[in-house]
């Protein structure tokens, strides 16, 4: 019996979604300019020929998981830069990425490859493709909103005193470290609960 466009449709995304799945661990673990199209292939467990017809290069692979990751980073923006209280908008991010850090997904390998991604810069070393400095562009952009929402929390009385880049370093700091943990201890890493990441941003006698 043949397949209906939509089960044809439903298979095409599953193997989609297996090979970008491949790609961001091989990438994660090994760098993108180490990786191929054949060791993505055999990773996703499908032919090499097969590989083609979802994705032309490893480049046109590596762009898609950019674009993923700067349309993720824009929507936390406008969280941060929306009208919903500072400290609602923190904890709304905060309990999303734990609860992304400890699910079962590739959440853990797709942050450490975007972090690479964005340590490499403008891409003088390595190959990657020049997509990169747009994610570099739009990390900048996150990191100012945030600096500006940590000010307004502060203006309400609501968060800790203190420089607002500097909180908004140690915040996220505390996230990537979190990140680094897990993908070293795997489940046995002790993930604070969202309360406990609030509580080190909070004022004092605030409890938000």
């Amino acid at each position: 019996m043949p397949r209906s466009p939509e089960q044809h449709e439903a298979m095409r995304a599953a193997t989609r979604e297996r090979v970008r799945s491949a790609a961001v661990r091989l990438f994660a673990r090994q760098g993108f300019a180490a990786v191929n199209m054949r060791q993505i292939s055999a990773e996703a467990g499908i032919s090499t020929g097969s590989i083609y017809r979802h994705f032309s290069t490893k480049e046109e692979l590596f762009e898609g998981l950019v674009a993923e990751a700067a349309t993720g980073m824009g929507a936390v923006v406008e969280l941060f830069r929306g009208s919903q209280d500072p400290v609602d908008s923190l904890r709304t991010f905060t309990d999303e990425f734990l609860s992304d850090l400890a699910g079962p997904g590739d959440f853990v390998e797709f942050f450490q490859l975007m972090h690479q991604a964005f340590t490499q810069g403008d891409c003088s070393e390595g190959d990657a493709p020049s997509v990169v400095g747009d994610l570099v562009s739009r990390n900048t952009e996150l990191l100012r909103a945030a600096v500006e929402l940590m000010e307004r929390g502060q203006e309400r009385g609501a968060l800790r005193e203190g420089p607002a880049d500097e909180l908004a370093s140690c915040y996220f700091a505390l996230l990537d470290g979190l990140v680094t943990m897990r993908s070293a201890m795997g489940e046995r890493c002790v993930l604070p609960s969202t309360s406990t990441v609030m509580g080190l941003l909070l004022k004092e006698g605030n409890d938000g």
